[in-house]
């Protein structure tokens, strides 16, 4: 945790604004343009004999994150425009807000291999301009708030007629003052900066994954315990532009691709479903 620590004090910075109601903002410029082949190489490099979690490149050009997110480490010190390449199954959502907000102020370009999941897939996406997806690198989301007192909540009409079912702990409810109503209030303007739609839900969904999961909850009476992917043209929606090297042609490989990765053992749900 050597590396996390000097990366720390910026991302605290942030994370004391983000906690009393505040955003750490960036300007957004034109979007560069995509270079497959230095991602690549950026990842042959995180992949090498880096520090890990967190590892600056000499240059500051690259920063690499391996592992789950549990510090608010500071990005600031990468340079502009430079690379977050970042692979991780888990962390805490705070966290990665903070750590969002400051790679949206270096107008980073963020780069995934092999995985991002949960708090990864929940912000690091959509944290800067652009974002990059390796072949064979699985993104997905699931509602992560679960636990057994949770209530389903419905958002009417998102992003159709059949609206939307997200999740809460039933005695956490956004506005009531705690330290849980002020992350999700922080979560929500993130998300209506980084979006372009006139409504966006957290975890996002699409039209087809969020009929799934209603119907799912209403065959079973209970929310699915269901992780799920989106595909490129349910991404459109957000400001950021997201590119899939190959995005999972249908279920069956990423089945195949989630049983390889142990996402749902690491995860602790039952699936992975495919948006088409």
């Amino acid at each position: 945790m050597a590396a996390a620590g000097r990366y720390l004090s910026g991302a605290l910075r942030c994370f004391v604004l983000l906690m009393s109601g505040l955003i750490c903002a960036g300007s957004v410029r034109a979007e560069q343009d995509l270079d497959p082949a230095r991602y690549h190489r950026a990842v042959d490099y995180c992949r090498g004999d880096v520090e890990r979690p967190v590892m600056l490149s000499a240059d500051r050009k690259i920063l690499c994150f391996d592992g789950p997110i549990i510090y608010p480490f500071d990005a600031s010190q990468l340079e502009e425009g430079g690379l977050f390449v970042v692979r991780s199954r888990e962390g805490v959502g705070v966290s990665a807000l903070a750590i969002s907000e400051t790679l949206l102020q270096r107008r980073a370009t963020v780069v995934i291999y092999d995985y991002c999941l949960s708090a990864c897939a929940a912000f690091f996406p959509f944290a800067s301009e652009q974002t990059y997806v390796l072949t064979g690198a699985l993104v997905a989301w699931h509602a992560f708030d679960s636990d057994s007192r949770d209530c389903p909540t419905w958002l009417r009409p998102f992003p159709d007629e059949h609206g939307s079912m997200v999740r809460a702990p039933c005695d956490a409810l956004p506005g009531t003052g705690d330290g849980y109503g002020r992350y999700v209030r922080a979560r929500q303007q993130f998300y209506s900066r980084r979006s372009n739609a006139e409504r966006s839900a957290f975890p996002p969904t699409s039209p087809h994954i969020a009929k799934t999961l209603i119907n799912m909850y209403r065959e079973a009476g209970v929310p699915p315990n269901v992780a799920w992917t989106l595909s490129p043209i349910s991404l459109h929606s957000f400001k950021t532009k997201i590119q899939y090297e190959a995005y999972p042609a249908n279920q069956d490989e990423l089945d195949e691709m989630a049983a390889r990765l142990d996402v749902p053992l690491r995860l602790g749900v039952r699936k992975v479903i495919y948006d088409r």
